[in-house]
Parts: structure tokens; sequence; C-alpha cells
């Protein structure tokens, strides 16, 4: 096979009743997604779609979405997404490294074309929603597995966004490997608030229950009405960031749900603690991978909150996954230009990188960001992740912060993770971080408490300091899990002009 879209026409027919999605009281079955799928697909080459063209989509996850993104894979189109908190800035920028055919939204996104001169410049436009039946039978592209079948962008937290070009053999390889590890069962429920992974249920076979929340706040919605459809519709698995699930147990532990499976950021003990302790009975597996390599290893909670040695050297991440080959690279912000001589030894600190049939191999007309973060080495195309970390002598994977937020202090080398643990670990602290900025070291903590009593409390631990701020620390906009450190360090460079 050579594509998600054979698999799930497999499925239709081998489970025809079976429930594909469930989103706010609507339900779907194989079948009838199929019969869609293959509606839209000739709705789409009837209005002028072939195989090929770049499709901008703007509809929230939904039913809708998934049988639109089912209906372009199967045209050969490739879907082009961007995140929800985008802004004109980086929605122009986008659609210049990613020119799109067709816009596709839902009636709200067309809002976005009063202010985007380049959404006004794509040719066609479809309305989500209101897509009718039509009596076209135009022939079918064959899609082959190096075709285009998705089109995302990273975060940009390695300095600049860049276009993730998944191709068809490169979703097919991704479900291959999360098939093997998540180890989904015919009769699972999966409550499901990552958008990628819905796809995979539907090569599963499973069924995917979408949450009733906003993926723009994952941390921010209603926790009664998801704990309304993990109990109506009798949920067994779960996949979504720790912030989802942090806002989850707020008011209640849950019981019921077999595994759960959180990613998309560093889950330092602290949170897997709270996560072990409110979901009664749950197998938790926290996965570490990125937009180019999902996943890249595991660790269950219990393994991870078990490991305390080891904490003032790095997060644990577990074992790499043995479909990938990992290298650790000495740290440098520039261009490899010899990968052999970089590699280090077990134990040294260095950049993570990682090769594999499910690592991305290219970005999409971003040429920069290909010579930089791609390395062809022994007929093997390596990704440089940007992360900082370590395997020890038993193979096991440490992260210790991004490479680029590392800084030299008394001719040490000082990286985020070991310290921002450290201070996790300090009753009262939410969050905690440190950073240099000009010649100071600040540790920034977002607490509660009086800002004395953290400072007493730091010096009491041994923590070596120039300057202490107590403020909200703002998070990433994806998962709203991680520290977004270029936002923290002008939001409170003013207070550090002076010692």
């Amino acid at each position: 096979m050579n594509n998600i879209i054979e698999i799930l026409f497999e499925n239709a027919k081998k489970y025809p009743d079976k429930i594909a999605i469930v989103h706010k009281n609507k339900k779907i079955t194989y079948r009838e997604f199929l019969v869609k799928t293959l509606n839209y697909s000739q709705h789409f080459l009837s209005k002028g779609l072939s195989k090929g063209d770049n499709i901008l989509i703007f509809t929230p996850m939904s039913i809708e979405l998934y049988i639109i993104l089912a209906a372009v894979f199967n045209i050969g189109a490739a879907a082009v997404f961007l995140d929800a908190w985008a802004d004109k800035k980086r929605l122009e920028e986008a659609l210049t490294i990613v020119p799109c055919k067709a816009f596709l939204g839902c009636p709200k996104a067309y809002i976005l074309k009063l202010f985007s001169s380049k959404i006004r410049e794509i040719p066609l436009n479809f309305v989500s929603g209101f897509i009718k039946k039509v009596k076209t039978n135009i022939e079918i592209p064959n899609v082959d597995s190096k075709d285009t079948a998705l089109i995302t962008f990273t975060t940009g937290s390695t300095g600049f966004a860049k276009a993730a070009n998944r191709t068809h053999g490169f979703l097919l390889e991704q479900h291959r490997i999360l098939k093997k590890h998540l180890k989904p069962e015919i009769n699972d429920v999966d409550l499901v608030s990552l958008p990628i992974f819905v796809l995979h249920n539907l090569a599963c076979a499973t069924t995917s229950v979408i949450p009733d929340f906003n993926p723009r706040k994952p941390s921010k919605f209603n926790p009664k009405k998801v704990l309304r459809d993990i109990k109506k519709y009798n949920v067994t698995t779960s996949v979504g960031s720790a912030a989802f699930y942090e806002n989850l147990v707020k008011k209640q532990k849950i019981g019921g749900i077999k595994r759960i499976f959180t990613g998309g950021s560093p889950v330092f003990p602290k949170t897997a603690k709270k996560l072990r302790e409110n979901f009664i009975n749950s197998q938790i597996e926290i996965i570490y991978g990125s937009t180019e390599a999902e996943p890249i290893s595991s660790i269950s909670a219990s393994s991870l909150i078990a490991n305390t040695k080891d904490l003032k050297k790095g997060l644990l991440v577990g074992k790499p996954i043995e479909e990938i080959d990992i290298r650790i690279i000495k740290p440098t912000d520039e261009k490899i230009e010899d990968f052999e001589s970089s590699i280090v030894e077990n134990g040294v600190v260095g950049e993570i990188c990682v090769a594999g049939d499910h690592v991305l191999k290219e970005y999409y007309n971003c040429d920069t960001a290909q010579e930089f973060a791609k390395i062809n080495y022994n007929g093997n195309i390596y990704h440089r992740t940007g992360d900082g970390g370590f395997l020890d002598e038993n193979g096991n994977l440490f992260l210790v912060g991004r490479i680029k937020n590392r800084f030299q202090y008394k001719d040490k080398t000082f990286y985020t993770f070991p310290i921002e643990n450290a201070l996790l670990e300090i009753p009262g602290v939410e969050m905690g971080t440190i950073l240099r900025i000009n010649s100071l070291v600040v540790i920034v903590l977002e607490s509660k408490l009086p800002k004395e009593q953290l400072a007493k409390t730091l010096i009491d631990r041994g923590f070596e300091l120039d300057k202490l701020i107590v403020t909200k620390i703002p998070r990433d906009k994806r998962h709203n899990s991680k520290i977004d450190y270029e936002k923290l360090k002008n939001s409170i460079i003013s207070y550090c002009t002076n010692p």
C-alpha cells in the first residue's frame, strides 16, 4: 500500500458499521466516512483541483475536517495547515513558501481574506460544511508514496518556522511505527486532542472521540464537557498534551481509561506524578518526538518518577525506539560540515540527531532549513532536532534543553532542563527557568509565594544567580506546555539592564 487512504478504504469494507469519529454528539461510521470521502473527491476534481495542488485548510478539528483531508489525499493533492494562532505575518510568510491553488475554510475563516492579500490571491475557494453531492465520475489519480500529502509548519522554536513536507510514504511509515508502539486494540475508543492522531486512528480502525475544546487553548476548557464524553462513549485510551490532561483533572480524579499517551512538550516528574495520581489505574506513557520525527523514544510515567538519582543530569525520556538511529553531535549554532567528526561518545552532552523511515527527509521550499537541519551521512538523512541531550551507558536518552538556550557561566555550559526540574521541586513553584541576559544569570519563577521567601529558598538550595524575577511565564501557543523562551526574554529584558 502506498498511503493511509488505501488502508482507510479497506477498513470501511471490513468494519462498515463501526463508528469512526465522534464529535459534539455527532457520529460517522466507516462506511459513511468512505462515501463522503469519495463524494468530496469528485467535488474537488470537478471544481478544478488536481494531483499536486496545494490546498490551504482552515477548518477546526471535526468530522468534516477529516473527510476533507481524506478526499484531498485521495486525489493526490496536498493539505496545507497553519496553526490556528498564526498571525498575519506568519500566514503570509507561509503562503510565500507554499503557494496554494485553493483555500478551504469554515465560514469564520473567510474573515482572513479581509486581512491577507496572499489569501485573496488564491484562485479557488471552498467553504467547509457546504460541499454538496455531485454526479460527476472523474477518474481518481494514482497516488505514489513519494507524493506530498500534508504540509505543516514547525513552531519556529529553532529560529523560524519551516514547512514540513509529509509525503504519503512518510505518513504511512509513521502510522506503522505508532501502531507498533502504541499497540491499539480494535475495540479501543480514543479521546484524541492532537490532530494527527485521528488520521492514525482511522488507519487502525479504532474510534476517535474529538473533545469539545478549543485547540488554541489546550489548558483552558471546561473539563465537565470532556468528562461527560469520556463516560458517555466509554473511552479506553487517550492521546493529548500534558496541559490538556492537567486541566482535565483539575476538578476530580478520573478512572476507566486504560492507556494515556502524552507528548508535544517536556514532561517533568512533578507533572508525571500529578497525572499518575489523578488518572486511576491508567498506564501513562510519555512520548518524545517532534514535527519531523514522531516518536523518537518513550517512557512510562512510573519509570520517570522512579528515576530520582539522575534529575540533576537531565530529563529521562527512555530508550530510543528500535526503528530510529540516533547520534549525538557536538553542540553548535552553525551548519555541520563534517558529521562524523562531530559525533560524541555516550555520556557527553550534545545535539540529538535522528534518522529513520519515519523521520522527515525534507522541508518544502526551505533550502536554508534543509541545508542546516538535514545531514546526509552513510546513505541516511539525519535530522538535527535542536534538542540537547545525551545517551548514558545503558542506552537511555536524556534531554537537557534546547541547544540555542545554552549559555556559558564561570567556564561552565548551562542547559535549562536540569535547573528547571530542580526549580519545579520547590514547593509553591508552578514553573521556573534560568536565562543568561546580557551579563546576568537570571532565574524566573512563576509562583504565588513572596519573592523574599523564594529568594531565601534558592540560596538555601545552592542556586547561583544574579537576579530573581517572579512573573507569569509564557507558554508555547501550540501545546501551552513548553516555555516560550524568546517571549519571556523580551518581557523581562527591561528588568535586567542593571544588576
